[in-house]
């Protein structure tokens, strides 16, 4: 019976760990596809072009296609293959990531007799992956309808959330047990609580920045891009200054969080790790600011700022899990495969 336990829990923490390293992924491919202005490489949903492969030479496409698709925006756009097929590449990988889900929701299952909490989590994660597939249909057909992206950009957040919180879940006799005895004072969870908000405002806020740089490059074109910043709203500035205070939260965090890395050291380097990637966020930050955004920063400005809030939800999650979540009712611990 424990060595049937101890596999179920193995199982589902490598599918789960897995599955949360792909959909950090996509949401890099996904800042790829903003950065080169690949949105709308395929004009239709679920088929590109009309087709199940996507075309690789205009020679494919009818005389009028760009009749046929002007109100998605190609009456003056002429087909680039290359677009078209980092947005088709984008599609692949977000479809790899639905099997990777079911294949976590299935190895959940047991754990309806573990923990409920797991299983309750691996299924929420499903269920979002499956929204953000008819998610993408809509993006497509509102033409990159700024808050539509903002929708899609959240519901991957989420997503990424609850697959954290469900794998932390599974560690919980683990944190309990290195964690044992430790006090936590409040303005430790205020700080852990105001840097994971503050993160998922900026995420947020730089898909709005990304519409404005879009509505930018239509406007002034890429020969005038030095004049692309200056375009930009009052949600740039926002976006900008915001990270000032985000530095300040995540340093404070870390010396708050110093008299528990004697007690547990994996905190030491997650912080550490925490520290870095802000420095490296407001590196690319102001690089993007005076060098007119070059288009190879702007995924890992995306990808950074996404580490960063998995990251300090997993600080958060971890230490709540160990010090104040009650654990799983007894009735649950006797396993049964399914």
């Amino acid at each position: 019976m424990e060595e049937t336990r101890a596999r179920i829990i193995r199982r589902y923490r490598r599918i789960a760990a897995i599955t949360i390293g792909a959909v950090v992924f996509l949401i890099l491919v996904g800042g790829i596809v903003r950065s080169t202005g690949a949105g709308m490489g395929c004009p239709d949903w679920p088929t590109c072009f009309g087709r199940i492969i996507p075309p690789t030479d205009v020679s494919q496409l009818p005389p009028n296609y760009q009749e046929i698709y002007q109100h998605r925006g190609y009456a003056d756009t002429e087909f680039n293959p290359v677009k078209t097929w980092i947005e088709y590449i984008n599609r692949l990988v977000g479809a790899l990531i639905g099997l990777l889900a079911i294949a976590t929701a299935l190895a959940a299952w047991p754990y309806r007799k573990l923990d409920k909490r797991v299983f309750a989590l691996s299924s929420l994660a499903l269920l979002l992956i499956v929204l953000q597939g008819g998610l993408g249909a809509l993006v497509v057909r509102s033409n990159l309808a700024v808050n539509m992206v903002s929708l899609h950009m959240l519901l991957a957040i989420v997503c990424l959330m609850a697959l954290i919180f469900a794998l932390m879940l599974s560690w919980q006799g683990e944190l309990r047990q290195a964690l044992s005895g430790l006090e936590v004072n409040r303005n430790w969870w205020i700080l852990g609580g105001g840097c994971v908000a503050l993160l998922l405002v900026q995420v947020l806020l730089g898909t709005q920045v990304r519409e404005q740089v879009d509505e930018a490059i239509r406007q002034l074109g890429y020969e005038r891009r030095p004049e692309w910043i200056a375009s930009l709203g009052q949600v740039y500035v926002v976006h900008r200054y915001a990270y000032y205070l985000l530095v300040t939260v995540v340093l404070v965090w870390a010396v708050k969080s110093k008299p528990f890395f004697a007690h547990f050291p994996a905190m030491k380097w997650m912080m550490a790790g925490l520290v870095g990637l802000i420095g490296a966020e407001v590196v690319m930050g102001i690089s993007m600011h005076h060098f007119s955004i070059p288009a190879f920063i702007q995924p890992l400005h995306l990808l950074f700022a996404v580490l960063l809030l998995a990251g300090s939800f997993t600080i958060l999650g971890m230490m709540y899990i160990a010090t104040r979540l009650k654990p799983a009712p007894a009735r649950q611990q006797t396993v049964t495969t399914a």
